[in-house]
């Protein structure tokens, strides 16, 4: 807090390393500039210890010669110098330092040595610290530029966050929120001690700030996502995020299906949707989703939107864009269709529909602002619609405005916003034109005025998605993997757990497994076999092998007749025979028949920890190979959308006279797959179930193959 208080409202700023170069990018120049723009009331301290005037101002020779401690420090410096005045600062007593220069961890091995002893001197003092590599921190709210950033004349205070990883991003995402305006906007460089996860707990403390914006390449702190997520939905306050390199690989890849199926990518995908952050596409969805943000709150019980519009073709266009992105359009009422019929005085054989084209028939004696508010208010009335969406054009067709036929149904958008009890949006077709006068109106009333079809057709999505995850958080607020620890097994020196011993662990952790046994000879696998019911599935279980049926060390079908021989084939079919290694055996388990075979599996992800994956098992992984990550912790709404998400929910449901699979009963199947993974911590590499086989006797689904590899063999 006390780093907080110097970055958001520093009662004096040094700036180390002031320059009197004037130029188009100086920091002196800029720093001082916006400063003087923003009516900065406290003290300003150049320091260079080569000139004793810099553009009018005293400047003094180092930190140690100013007459007061300053409580906020800017180091402008070149990369060798910095650690140096860092060091002073903090003997001078400073409370926060905003570090523009680079050459850290940017730079190579020298630039880490030198990112890293920052990060020990500012730990040892207690010390806020922005950057290195960034281009600072400007808070509207008090007035105070720690920055190079320039500030139009626009750019007002208001109530949206900007944090941002770029210095040019964040110049970009201060221009999309110039409309509505900034408490703060920071640019955060590398981060080394003050992250973008601390910047959005301030945000969401802050008082002023009612949305939350961030440009993120990489989390710091990606342990502490959740926790924030959870504090600003009870504050009331959306997080919107762009991520850069969502379609890099990054991290290791890890043996097994998992890694192979669930890249860094996918996995921040999950993880911000589980926490409920907002995650857009580029910079023109960002823009439109924070348009609708600031003016429709995302409490809606639904997102069924009724459209209205003057062009046949662009609804028709727009309407199959809802039917790609899954926006709702449901039919309109018996009632509100007959009062569209009146209103428009369309013939009886054109019949209205949603969308509304009330640029259809020509009977109407009123004007076409009259026209369309009656049709906005017939929409808005039907007990079917969430959200009104008028589609028209911004621009301006002619010199007169007062013949625009856009200003006209901007009016009538308008003037009906106030009177329904549903929210209601204007919607362009084309991203660009935008004339101040046709939409005066509008502005005035608040109303959404989304840029672009595309782009303003994801934001309503996104608000979709985010009533709809304040909804379920309600009602399943409970997290189902929670942190614990569990032994590590015994392994092969390759990390590999045997068959035996995994299905001990896992029907230990309350785990659905097959009735099973390890035979180590021919009479114990007949024995087995009996016990296990009859029919058995009979392996190897060795490190030696890791794809064992491509050498022949798998066999179906096993009955207590030719178990004795069957054991004696699989023993023979690697050299030397199994059994010559310790722990090694012949696994017999209950063979399942006549089941919908299902995937769950665990990895350790560089970025978020324990990562499960689910979806279709045995040969329909490959085939499909379309899987479902889940990061812990998660609720069992998160493994509900997980199996959607997957495409497998269409093969429960008694695919082609199969089992029905009791979902409810699967989804505590995955969950518990997540505690132990979670609980193997670091030990984990791969967990792979590989099938969980759902039957109509086991409907909650049965493990009947498994594979763990543990890390640090």
């Amino acid at each position: 807090m006390e780093g907080w208080k110097a970055f958001s409202n520093p009662a004096s700023i040094a700036l180390v390393g002031a320059s009197g170069r004037i130029s188009s990018v100086s920091f002196t120049t800029r720093f001082l500039d916006t400063n003087r723009d923003l009516g900065y009331s406290g003290e300003i301290f150049l320091i260079n210890p080569t000139r004793d005037t810099i553009l009018d101002r005293k400047c003094w020779k180092d930190l140690s010669s100013l007459p007061v401690s300053p409580e906020l420090v800017i180091i402008n410096l070149p990369d060798e110098k910095v650690l140096p005045a860092v060091h002073e600062a903090i003997a001078c007593g400073a409370k926060g330092l905003m570090i523009h220069s680079g050459g850290f961890a940017e730079r190579g091995e020298a630039g880490v040595q030198r990112e890293q002893e920052l990060q020990r001197a500012c730990a040892e003092a207690g010390i806020a610290a922005l950057g290195p590599n960034c281009l600072g921190l400007v808070n509207l709210t008090n007035g105070v530029s720690l920055s190079s950033f320039r500030i139009s004349a626009s750019l007002k205070k208001g109530p949206i966050a900007l944090i941002s990883q770029s210095g040019s991003v964040a110049g970009i995402l201060m221009h999309i929120a110039s409309e509505h305006g900034i408490s703060f906007a920071a640019s955060t460089g590398n981060e080394a001690v003050t992250t973008t996860e601390d910047l959005i707990a301030q945000a969401i403390d802050d008082s002023e700030t009612k949305l939350i914006v961030c440009f993120i390449e990489e989390l710091r702190r990606p342990y502490a996502l959740f926790d924030l997520a959870a504090r600003a939905h009870r504050a009331g306050k959306p997080i919107v995020v762009l991520k850069a390199g969502l379609t890099e690989k990054g991290g290791e890849v890890s043996r097994g299906h998992t890694g192979a199926l669930a890249g860094s990518g996918a996995i921040y995908r999950q993880a911000f949707e589980q926490a409920g952050i907002i995650l857009v596409e580029d910079f023109d969805e960002l823009a439109q989703t924070v348009e609708l943000l600031m003016k429709v709150k995302p409490d809606l019980a639904a997102t069924r939107i009724g459209m209205l519009g003057t062009s046949g073709g662009e609804l028709g266009n727009v309407t199959d864009l809802c039917e790609t992105m899954g926006i709702d359009m449901p039919q309109l009422s018996e009632w509100t269709l007959a009062a569209l019929q009146e209103w428009l005085a369309l013939p009886a054989d054109v019949l209205p529909r949603n969308p509304v084209d009330a640029g259809t028939g020509f009977n109407f004696s009123g004007t076409y602002e009259d026209r369309m508010r009656g049709a906005i208010r017939a929409v808005a009335a039907d007990p079917s619609i969430d959200m009104v969406l008028v589609v028209q054009g911004f621009h301006r067709e002619g010199e007169n405005s007062q013949l625009s036929l856009n200003r006209e149904i901007m009016g009538a958008a308008a003037k009906e916003s106030y009177e329904a009890d549903v929210p209601t949006a204007v919607m362009t077709c084309q991203s660009t034109r935008y004339d101040d006068e046709i939409m005066a109106e509008i502005s005035a009333a608040g109303v959404p005025a989304l840029r672009g079809a595309r782009e303003g057709l994801k934001a309503i999505a996104h608000l979709a998605r985010y009533s709809a995850y304040l909804r379920d958080r309600q009602q399943d607020p409970q997290q189902i993997s929670v942190l614990g620890q569990a032994a590590r097994p015994t392994a092969w020196q390759n990390g590999l757990v045997s068959q035996g011993d995994l299905f001990s662990i896992l029907a230990a952790n309350g785990l659905p497994v097959t009735r099973n046994g390890i035979a180590r000879t021919a009479s114990e696998a007949e024995a087995l076999v009996r016990e296990v019911g009859g029919k058995a599935v009979m392996k190897i279980d060795t490190s030696r092998v890791v794809h064992k049926s491509d050498i022949g060390g798998v066999a179906l079908n096993v009955t207590p007749e030719n178990a004795g021989e069957t054991f004696s084939r699989l023993i023979e079919c690697v050299s030397p025979p199994i059994g010559s290694e310790p722990n090694e055996g012949i696994f017999v388990a209950e063979q399942l028949n006549d089941g919908v075979e299902f995937y769950v599996g665990a990895k350790r992800d560089v970025t978020f920890g324990t990562v499960v994956v689910l979806g279709m098992g045995g040969r329909m992984l490959e085939v499909l190979g379309q899987t479902a990550p889940l990061v812990t912790p998660f609720t069992k709404a998160d493994v509900m959308r997980a199996i959607k998400a997957s495409g497998s929910h269409r093969f429960l449901d008694g695919f082609r006279g199969g089992p029905v699979a009791d979902i409810d009963a699967l989804a505590s199947l995955v969950a518990q797959v997540g505690d132990y993974a979670l609980a193997l911590g670091d030990a984990l590499d791969v967990l792979d179930l590989n099938p969980v086989i759902i039957t109509r006797d086991k409907p909650g689904g049965c493990i009947a193959d498994a594979r763990l590899i543990l890390k640090g063999a």
